[in-house]
């Protein structure tokens, strides 16, 4: 669901999140490494996230920062996160697996960061395992699941008619995370750019994902009163990506509302 411009403007935003990696952070080169996805790459976390394209840029970058610099009750010591984000991808691909055809970025439990694939890079895809399958060799506490832009995406006819699949899908992902024993808080996409969906169906899609996900046991964030289309990028073809200030500021608040749920669930 990302054309070409979507694609550049993706890689751009992956190239600012170097300099957001925590303290003591390691990077791999930009280039193709299959490591990154499978192998000595995964390693066990008190944490997971994983994302599509909004989390390529600043949200995702300062989220990790934000959980890698949380002291996990506990223990007293930071928590260890591993994360995934890749572009065009939601539910469907995070439950079967998938494939990136444009950009993705991974960090593991181990500190290390990886921006291994964009849009100039070859080979042109690279393959991810289903979320299960990440789950059962890192074995989180807690799973953070950040989707949903790219269903909003969907053409008029395509979204009404595999609505009720998404939340089915919705509902098996959320379902994976509890049969791994992990807590699980899902964060909802932000405000879309009306040209892409009107408000009533941004948020009756919202509020849907959030009641289904509740209903597996996932603590819900509703990004509707965190984030503000205004700050959707003039020109964004798909109407979804935001300005480095909207991903600030929807990141900031995000973070107010899930820091004392994050606390709660880790303490259980």
């Amino acid at each position: 669901m990302v054309g070409h411009w979507g694609r550049l403007l993706i890689a751009a935003a992956v190239g600012t999140i170097c300099a957001l990696a925590p303290s003591g952070a390691k990077d791999k080169p930009d280039s193709y490494d299959p490591d990154v996805v499978a192998g000595n790459w995964v390693r066990p976390a008190d944490v997971v996230v994983i994302g599509d394209s909004e989390s390529l840029g600043y949200f995702g970058a300062q989220l990790y920062r934000s959980l890698s610099n949380e002291i996990d009750p506990r223990t007293g010591k930071p928590l260890t996160v591993w994360s995934y984000w890749t572009c065009g991808s939601d539910v469907a691909t995070w439950h079967q697996g998938g494939v990136s055809y444009c950009g993705i970025r991974t960090c593991n439990g181990a500190g290390d960061c990886a921006r291994d694939h964009g849009p100039l890079d070859r080979p042109g895809r690279v393959r991810y395992e289903a979320l299960r399958t990440y789950l059962a060799r890192i074995r989180p506490r807690l799973t953070i699941v950040a989707l949903g832009s790219n269903m909003l995406t969907s053409r008029a006819g395509a979204f009404r008619g595999y609505y009720a699949t998404y939340l089915g899908t919705a509902a098996a992902l959320a379902d994976d995370i509890r049969g791994r024993n992990s807590q699980c808080i899902w964060i909802g996409p932000p405000q879309a750019a009306l040209k892409t969906k009107p408000v009533e169906d941004y948020e009756r899609f919202v509020a849907d994902v959030g009641r289904t996900v509740k209903a597996q046991g996932c603590a819900f964030i509703d990004s509707n009163p965190l984030s503000d289309r205004a700050y959707v990028i003039r020109g964004d073809p798909e109407g979804i990506h935001y300005q480095g200030a909207g991903e600030r500021s929807w990141e900031t608040r995000v973070w107010t509302v899930m820091k004392p749920v994050l606390k709660s669930l880790l303490t259980r």
